[in-house]
């Protein structure tokens, strides 16, 4: 809640000085674990709308990978069924110390290129194609981004 008021009175700023059309996006990976409650990922997001809403600014998206981004990516570099059977990757637990971590996975699958740079040239180099993956966080993310968009360009 309160990051995204923070980030949103920073957009607002902006958005003063270049025009309209500024976009808010707050990424947080929801991280839960079983003891932690992996349920609340549904309050975490609210609360981030919650929080751009409390400012005024209306073209905020929470990007919340459930548990953590990892998830994502790995639903489409996992290599035995790309881009299926992803939705069970967001049960997955969000603690890196687990035997099975998504982390864990990720690095085998891209044969341990997972720094910061070599995630992003994984994700723009055409290796992920975002919209066959169908997992329900992505899903809420993505159409997020498509109801801000049209509304900031029907203005």
């Amino acid at each position: 809640f309160n990051n995204a008021r923070a980030l949103a009175q920073c957009a607002k700023e902006l958005a003063a000085e270049i025009g309209d059309g500024v976009i808010a996006v707050l990424f947080r990976d929801s991280d839960g674990t079983a003891s932690a409650g992996r349920g609340d990922w549904q309050t975490k997001y609210d609360s981030i709308l919650e929080g751009f809403e409390a400012e005024g600014f209306s073209y905020g998206i929470a990007m919340m990978p459930k548990p953590k981004s990892e998830a994502w990516l790995l639903c489409a570099l996992k290599p035995d069924s790309p881009y299926q059977h992803c939705a069970g990757l967001e049960q997955a637990s969000g603690n890196d110390d687990s035997p099975n971590a998504l982390k864990k996975q990720l690095d085998a699958a891209l044969q341990g290129q997972t720094s910061a740079d070599e995630l992003a040239e994984t994700a723009k180099d055409g290796n992920i194609q975002w919209e066959n993956i169908d997992m329900p966080s992505l899903d809420v993310f993505k159409h997020r981004v498509e109801e801000v968009v049209s509304r900031v360009l029907s203005k």
